[in-house]
């Protein structure tokens, strides 16, 4: 029996997002084809590493839905942690070293490193053992994974040097001035000498200090982080991409394209194909699902919903916690309460479980997916797709490879409510328009389509017949 080892930095049943999920498919189908698997995740820290100084155990263990999982705990990823941790982790790398020794797998597949960092692809390769890398981001050129500026305007990766990170990356490595606060003073009690640091101290005086104390070790984790992760990726067997968009970056940043193949992701079908007949409804139904985090732009969109006339014949329902991130959810639900007619005609549905996705697709028109940035073929377009639901998205990455435009959904400028205002109008006055859409989307890739790709991936390095 072959073994076969899986990274991810989040997984179930805590994290349940595209990446989680694309993990959880893949593992699962390899199970069912004779393989023995292994996940290893990390448990992101509730406290910023910065500021958490207290653990208790190091890693634990589960199982998840027949998955064996093994999980790599706050108290070790955040073992003398220093900034540059963050790509490259020697406690990680020594408990990785130990965990392959133990699991002797035939070969190892990321999906995720961050919150391992790349020194278990390190580890891997000294052990001469073969590593399939699957992205579904890019973690590995882009330490905020986004490729967005702090302006909003989309990026390509760090730039000579990798001066573009130092203004956009390097500032978001320190707390802002309230969690400082809040921090120094759990450090220092309610006690005198508390008392003394917080009262006597100025504390925008002792922030800056400990900026400056810190900015030079920032700065440096900043500038290496590229040449130490573009060496990583290279040291790879293979690198699986679901788009065009991706490889171009990945190569534009340095990474061999002869290492690249392109796989697009599948998606577990057999939830989905029963649901691609729509319930009736006298309104368009106009949706968002996903989480609701400025990055997705949830906010464009109800503006644009908002900007509509009064009279237009729809509706629209947004699906995601406003818990997750309470900030951006309060402002989204201020949004949607402004006393319009059209306000009134907004939804908030909170979350749902994964097997009611294909339910909650056949009371859905349209989805919209409204991101600021590129987007890496989000699993919730395929699932769309699946239940033939015609999709309205941002005119960018893999966003834009997805959808024909005018044939299988619309696409609109980044960042332009108004843009985005001009497609919702189509699909509400233009009649036949969505029917049209429906009747040209092909049916999508299932996991076990993508698996097959993946097993003829791996099939030089695991020695493994494969069909043509």
């Amino acid at each position: 029996m072959k073994r076969v080892l899986l990274t991810v930095h989040k997984f179930f049943p805590e994290h349940r997002a595209g990446t989680e999920v694309l993990t959880l498919n893949i593992a699962k189908e390899l199970k069912a084809r004779g393989y023995e698997v292994l996940v290893v995740t990390a448990n992101p820290p509730d406290v910023d590493a910065r500021r958490k100084e207290t653990h208790e155990s190091q890693t634990s263990s589960y199982e998840y839905e027949g998955i064996k999982v093994h999980v790599i705990e706050e108290a070790l990823r955040l073992k003398g942690y220093r900034f540059s941790y963050e790509y490259e982790h020697p406690h990680i790398a020594e408990h990785f070293k130990q965990l392959l020794s133990d699991f002797k797998p035939d070969l190892v597949q990321i999906v995720h490193a961050q919150n391992h960092s790349a020194a278990i692809i390190d580890v891997a390769h000294e052990m001469n053992i073969p590593i399939v890398f699957y992205s579904t981001d890019f973690w590995f050129v882009c330490p905020i994974v986004q490729l967005k500026r702090p302006d909003g305007t989309v990026c390509r990766g760090p730039g000579p040097g990798a001066l573009k990170c130092l203004d956009c990356y390097t500032p978001k490595l320190f707390p802002p001035l309230s969690e400082f606060k809040e921090a120094l003073g759990a450090k220092y009690p309610a006690t005198k000498k508390g008392a003394s640091v917080l009262q006597d101290a100025t504390m925008k005086v002792a922030y800056s200090a400990y900026i400056a104390a810190k900015l030079p070790d920032a700065t440096k984790a900043t500038l290496n982080r590229p040449g130490k992760l573009r060496t990583a990726a290279n040291k790879m067997q293979a690198i699986l991409v679901p788009t065009k968009l991706m490889h171009d970056v990945f190569v534009e940043n340095g990474i061999d394209k002869k290492l690249i193949h392109h796989v697009p992701f599948g998606i577990r079908l057999e939830a989905l194909t029963p649901y691609t007949e729509k319930t009736h409804s006298p309104r368009v139904r106009i949706a968002f699902i996903g989480t609701l985090f400025e990055h997705k732009g949830v906010d464009l969109l109800i503006k644009a919903f908002l900007a509509l006339p009064p009279d237009a014949n729809c509706e629209l329902s947004i699906y995601g916690s406003t818990d997750q991130f309470p900030e951006y959810g309060k402002k989204l639900l201020d949004m949607a309460r402004d006393g319009s007619v059209n306000a009134e005609k907004i939804t908030f549905k909170g979350t749902f479980p994964q097997e009611k996705f294909g339910e909650i697709l056949s009371n859905i028109d349209v989805l919209v997916i409204p991101s600021r940035w590129y987007e890496n073929t989000p699993l919730v377009m395929q699932s769309a797709l699946a239940t033939k639901t015609p999709l309205i998205a941002t005119d960018l990455g893999g966003m834009a490879e997805i959808i024909a435009h005018n044939k299988t959904g619309l696409l609109f400028k980044l960042n332009s409510v108004e843009s985005l205002k001009e497609q919702l109008f189509r699909v509400v006055t233009e009649k036949g328009l969505l029917d049209g859409f429906r009747s040209n989307i092909k049916d999508e890739r299932s996991v076990q389509v993508m698996v097959d790709d993946i097993e003829k991936i791996y099939a030089p390095f695991l020695k493994i017949p494969t069909s043509a």
